[in-house]
C-alpha cells in the first residue's frame, strides 16, 4: 500500500509492515463488477494467537517487555527508545498467557522513573503515604510497539516533542477549502466524556486508603494516597491542582483491602514480596482514571504524520450567534491521541481522532 498525501507518503511496503488478510466479507456481484471487502491485520496479531508466555521473568519490567516481544512474540518491530525504562523490578510467571495479554497486564504494575520513589516496605501498625504515580500503556503505532508511562506521554517540562506538536483550530466554518492553511482546521468536534465527580469519588481517584495485610507476619499497614499531591506537573496542562471542590477531593472516598504478593516468587525467609508496589493498584488506577476524564473526538484534513501517543494542541473558539470569538480557554489546550483513523476517498481525505486529557486550560 502506497498513498501520497499533502503531509507525505502513507505506505506499508516492507516485509515487516505488510498486512495479512484474515477475512473477506461483503461479496457482491453485478453484470459489470464484483465487489468485496478485505479485512487486514498485522503478522503479530496471528503470532499472538498461536504463541504463549510460559517462562519465569525477573528484573526490571521494561526488560521483561523486550524479552516477551523478542522471544515470545518473535517480533523486532520496536525501538529501544520506545520501551521506556521502568524504575521497579517484578518477578512473575507467564502462566501460558498470550503475549499481548501479559504486556497489558504489566502496565498498571510499572513505575516510571518520573513517577517518584518506591513506597516503604510494609511494617506493623504503621501509616504510610503512597508516593508518586504509576501506569504504563502498551500499544502499537506506525513506529512499532511502544511501552510508555502516562507521565512520559503527558509531561510538559523538558518535552523534546514541543516543536513537533501540531496545532489545530476550530472556527465553525471553513472557506476556500483548497487553501493550504486549511489543513490545520478542525472540521468538526464533539466531546465524548467529561469529568464525572460522582464516578471519580466512587473510584477513589482523588484520594483513597489501602489496608495492606502481610500474609507472612499477619500485620497491617495503612497507605494513604492523594493524587493531587503526587501528580505535580506531570499532566497535559499547567492547571493549578485538579478540578473538583476542595471539600470533596480532600477526603478519602475509597477503601481498598489487599494482601502482600508473597509465595513462590518470594526470597528465602519470606520477608520480601515479588516486587509489587504496596499501592500500585491505587496509584495506577487513579492515574488512568484521571487521564480518561476528558474525551474529545475531532475530524481534520488527513495528516498521515499523526500517530497514537502523540500530543495535539486544539484551539476551539467560543461561539456567539454563529460567529467565532476568542478561544475557549477551558476546553482548548493539549490532548493525547488515543485512537485515529485515516479515510481516503476520491473526493476528500480525512483523519478522525479520539483524544483525551487529564486537566483543563491552555498553556
Amino acid at each position: 500500500m502506497d498513498i501520497e498525501t499533502g503531509f507525505g507518503e502513507f505506505n506499508f511496503l516492507t516485509d515487516e509492515d505488510c498486512f495479512r488478510v484474515y477475512k473477506v466479507s461483503g461479496m457482491e456481484g453485478t453484470r459489470f463488477a464484483e465487489n468485496f471487502t478485505l479485512h487486514l491485520t498485522t503478522n503479530e496479531f496471528f503470532s499472538n494467537e498461536i504463541k504463549r508466555s510460559f517462562r519465569k521473568y525477573t528484573g526490571k519490567i521494561s526488560e521483561s517487555v523486550k524479552n516477551i516481544l523478542s522471544n515470545d512474540l518473535g517480533t523486532s518491530k520496536f525501538k529501544d527508545e520506545n520501551i521506556e525504562e521502568s524504575a521497579n523490578a517484578y518477578k512473575f510467571h507467564g502462566g501460558m498467557r498470550k503475549p499481548f495479554n501479559v504486556l497489558q497486564w504489566l502496565g498498571p504494575k510499572t513505575l516510571s522513573s518520573r513517577g517518584g520513589e518506591l513506597d516503604a516496605e510494609p511494617n506493623a501498625s504503621r501509616n504510610e503515604e503512597g508516593k508518586g504515580t504509576m501506569g504504563f500503556f502498551f500499544y502499537e503505532n506506525k513506529e512499532g510497539f511502544n511501552f510508555k508511562s502516562i507521565d512520559k506521554l503527558t509531561e510538559l517540562i523538558g518535552n523534546s516533542r514541543n516543536e513537533e506538536i501540531f496545532r489545530y483550530n476550530y472556527t465553525g466554518k471553513i472557506t476556500k477549502s483548497a487553501q493550504l492553511d486549511n489543513r490545520f482546521k478542525i472540521i468538526d468536534y464533539a466531546f465524548d466524556r467529561n469529568i464525572d465527580m460522582r464516578g471519580s469519588l466512587r473510584f477513589g481517584m482523588f484520594k483513597n486508603t489501602t489496608f495492606l495485610f502481610n500474609i507472612e507476619d499477619n500485620e497491617v499497614t495503612v497507605y494513604n494516597y492523594d493524587i493531587k499531591e503526587q501528580i505535580n506537573d506531570k499532566k497535559l496542562t499547567k492547571q493549578d491542582g485538579l478540578s473538583g471542590p476542595e471539600d470533596l477531593i480532600s477526603q478519602s472516598s475509597r477503601i481498598l483491602v489487599r494482601t502482600t504478593d508473597n509465595g513462590i516468587m518470594s526470597n528465602a525467609g519470606g520477608t520480601e514480596n515479588s516486587g509489587r508496589n504496596p499501592t500500585d493498584y491505587s496509584k495506577s488506577g487513579s492515574r488512568y482514571n484521571l487521564l480518561f476524564t476528558q474525551a474529545l473526538n475531532i475530524l481534520i484534513p488527513c495528516n498521515v504524520n499523526l500517530k497514537v501517543g502523540d500530543v495535539l494542541h486544539c484551539e476551539i473558539s467560543e461561539m456567539d450567534s454563529g460567529r467565532s470569538t476568542e478561544p475557549d480557554k477551558e476546553i482548548s489546550g493539549r490532548y493525547l491521541i488515543r485512537e485515529l483513523r485515516h479515510h481516503f476517498s476520491a473526493t476528500q481525505n480525512t483523519t478522525s481522532l479520539k483524544l483525551m486529557r487529564d486537566s483543563y486550560g491552555v498553556n
